[in-house]
């Protein structure tokens, strides 16, 4: 057999024994033997089918704001396709509305509709988008089985003619088949006529609502404690009805078979339904140009109706069709909600209220999820309008703002540096500074009436750099300003600095650089240097560009307050932090810090000071071996931190701060960098005063690089020059052409050694 062939002939095997494990089609009787295995999954309502799409993919437990949380993991989506975009951060809003879906389930009804808002770009679709992949992979697996039905009505040679054919009197003649026999399995070319459920309603609202009730009851004595537990009666299973079109079918059948129920469920075919956002089932968004949302004409005029039995033809069968539609047990999302016309939403306010939606030809039963959203500018003015009261008892509001930690917001451009470096060599720390910028547009300077009087001078002085560390899990520690307690108490003051506007018009969040802006200002620093890297100074440049026209962004408008809501200052911050960075860098790159790190080198440094004091030995880093402490490096370390007078009491003083500490955190791990940040700070800055010739040396160097005079210098500093550029290069991921860049910003602007 060809390769091709054989290929061809595999897949259909394999599509055959997927369709058969994935029981596509069932009979009646046959749904109801699943259902009896599984009483709850096969009657859930499309909310309790919603909770279970995101419990199915479980959680992790993350920080936010330092503090851990629970994460779905359907929001990493984890679906295998290329296309699919993870949510960064938002793991706040998610749980409000897996919290909000939770009490509907309770309730028993879909009651209200989800209205997310938040400034544009927030991933406000994002996570509606996300919650319908979900849905759809869900679908797929056993536990997610969705099943509807269709009417099949045989050819007249299968035993029943319902008027088909010459002499028809439109009722049914008596069949030889078995009574529990199901026309189900007919292949296509036995069958007359195939009408589908338009609403792709289960096949358990087939049965009247009494019946249901003690059917699924008496199941559910039999199920395994999982499934009980699990089951709420929702008003969907005790009152949910068939669509007008299967209520007439199933009536006229009724009548034809003289009320003998089992000849009728025999033209039921039970069909497994594949959620889809792509093809509208159970997944549907609405555009604000879209008309609402759901209609029904006269299947009389389809030319359909010829094949029908004759005792259905003269029932006015009708035929539904619009996005609610489409998208009945499953959700739907309104975007831009608010910027529809008024009249186009007020059909809501009973259709979320009574789960049914009142057509000109019937009410219509609705088993599904109603999502909106909105900005928050639309959101302002709707809460003006006079229809918002109507709305508002009808809407679970939940806000979805930027986010606020820097790494969180870095996540997200990762897939955009990742395209640009396709074309051009992304430099270190370009999308760690650009999310720093973003994150300081955002954030709002605290009020210090709100906390407590003793902490208010800390709140006072704490500046956007500090509250942007704060928020992203770290401490403000580089520059030495706070002692060990203060950093304490900004540790456990995050809760309410995090809360402080949470429930406010202006929360956090709400104003500053959108990742959408932020994806155009990437894209134009490539577009503004046409060779070379895309570096962090590159970035700066297009910053500076950006916040110029202060008419093209509303919060590029708002009043500076002592640094906050300041572009130009935030682009500040970001260069003085890019400046930290490449120093740690560069000196590592030159090998002239020891250890790599000054907060390493004062952790190695203080289990000297503690074995010494104890009279104990210290175990060597590589070799495992048990030593004396080490007396030069102490003496060394505590050169560089100035220390005036005997070292023993310096020594004494640094493990009384220790003993302190423990007394006052019992069961807490010790942080040392946090404890010592004055020390670890004084520490860097002795240190950079000791070596500061050297650096200026060698940084000369590589600034003369490639340059004629750099071959007049002494061989040990052209040397140290390579070096420092080949580790820049092996160690940190600069190329060969922002390597030396690198170094030139750091000499310029912290040294103030300019190119020659």
């Amino acid at each position: 057999m060809d390769p091709e062939k054989r290929w061809v002939h595999d897949w259909s095997r394999s599509t055959r024994q997927a369709f058969k494990e994935n029981h596509r089609i069932k009979s009646f009787s046959e749904f109801l033997l699943d259902l009896r295995q599984s009483p709850y999954l096969l009657s859930r309502s499309a909310v309790q089918y919603l909770v279970d799409v995101m419990e199915f993919y479980g959680t992790d437990v993350v920080r936010s704001f330092g503090e851990p949380i629970p994460r779905f993991k359907l929001f990493q989506a984890p679906f295998g396709r290329s296309s699919d975009q993870p949510l960064m951060g938002q793991e706040e809003p998610v749980l409000e509305i897996y919290e909000a879906l939770k009490n509907l389930v309770l309730e028993g009804r879909a009651d209200r509709i989800l209205q997310l808002h938040g400034p544009s770009g927030a991933s406000k679709s994002l996570i509606v988008e996300l919650l319908m992949r979900g849905c759809e992979e869900y679908s797929r697996t056993p536990e997610g089985a969705v099943f509807t039905f269709n009417w099949v009505f045989p050819r007249g040679d299968e035993g029943v003619t319902l008027g088909f054919g010459a002499g028809g009197n439109g009722h049914a003649e008596r069949s030889e088949r078995p009574e529990d026999e199901s026309f189900a399995h007919l292949p296509s070319d036995r069958l007359d006529a195939k009408l589908p459920c338009d609403l792709g309603d289960s096949p358990i609202l087939l049965i009247p609502p009494v019946e249901r009730l003690a059917l699924i009851r008496s199941m559910l004595e039999e199920a395994p404690e999982e499934e009980r537990s699990r089951f709420v009666l929702t008003q969907y299973l005790q009152d949910g009805d068939l669509c007008p079109r299967c209520r007439l079918i199933a009536d006229a059948l009724l009548e034809d078979y003289e009320g003998e129920i089992a000849h009728v469920l025999r033209h039921v075919q039970v069909v497994r339904r594949f959620l889809s956002r792509r093809y509208r089932r159970g997944a549907v968004t609405i555009s604000p140009q879209d008309t609402p949302d759901a209609s029904g004409r006269p299947l009389t005029f389809d030319a359909s109706l010829s094949s029908l039995p004759t005792s259905l033809q003269h029932l006015n069968l009708i035929q539904l069709s619009g996005d609610l539609v489409d998208a009945n047990t499953g959700l739907v999302e309104f975007a831009d909600f608010l910027t529809r016309p008024p009249e186009l939403n007020k059909y809501l306010l009973a259709a979320t209220e009574r789960g049914e939606l009142a057509l000109s030809v019937a009410n219509v039963y609705l088993n599904l999820v109603l999502f909106a959203t909105s900005n928050e500018r639309h959101l302002d003015d709707f809460k003006q309008s006079p229809d918002f009261a109507s709305f508002k008892g009808r809407m679970i509001l939940v806000t979805v703002p930027y986010l606020l930690e820097r790494r969180k917001e870095a996540a997200i451009y990762e897939p955009i540096l990742a395209r640009i470096e396709r074309s051009k060599h992304v430099a270190p720390h370009v999308g760690r500074l650009a999310a720093l910028w973003a994150t300081l547009t955002r954030l709002n300077r605290p009020d210090p009436s709100s906390y407590p009087e003793d902490v208010r001078p800390l709140v006072e002085h704490l500046s956007p750099c500090e509250k942007a560390l704060l928020f992203d899990g770290a401490l403000p520690s580089a520059d030495g300003r706070y002692t060990a307690q203060q950093l304490r108490t900004l540790k456990e003051m995050l809760p309410l600095l995090r809360d402080e506007y949470r429930d406010t018009p202006i929360f956090e969040g709400r104003f500053g650089a959108s990742p959408r802006e932020m994806r155009e200002i990437l894209y134009n620093a490539v577009y503004r240097r046409s060779g070379g890297c895309l570096t962090p100074a590159v970035l700066f440049e297009e910053l500076a560009n950006f916040v110029k026209d202060k008419s093209l962004y509303l919060f590029l408008q708002l009043k500076p307050e002592e640094g906050y809501h300041d572009p130009e200052a935030a682009i500040e911050s970001a260069r003085l932090e890019y400046l930290r960075l490449l120093d740690q860098e560069v000196l590592s790159a030159m090998e002239l810090v020891p250890e790599g790190a000054y907060a390493i080198l004062f952790d190695r440094y203080f289990k000297h000071v503690r074995a010494f004091l104890r009279g104990e030995k210290v175990q060597a880093a590589l070799a495992g071996q048990w030593e004396e402490p080490n007396a030069a490096l102490m003496s060394q370390v505590e050169e560089y931190l100035g220390v005036a007078g005997p070292a023993q009491r310096f020594r004494e003083d640094l493990l009384g701060q220790v003993a302190a500490w423990i007394l006052e955190n019992p069961g807490d791990p010790l942080d040392l960098p946090a404890l010592f940040s004055a020390q670890i700070a004084t520490l860097s800055k002795g240190f950079h005063e000791k070596i500061r010739g050297q650096v200026e040396e060698i940084g000369r160097a590589v600034l003369a690089h490639s340059t004629p005079s750099f071959q007049a210098l002494p061989p040990h500093v052209q040397a140290a020059a390579n070096a420092t550029l080949e580790r820049l290069v092996s160690r940190h991921g600069y190329c060969s052409s922002c390597a030396p860049e690198a170094v030139a910003f750091l000499m310029q602007h912290a040294y103030g050694v300019r190119p020659t």
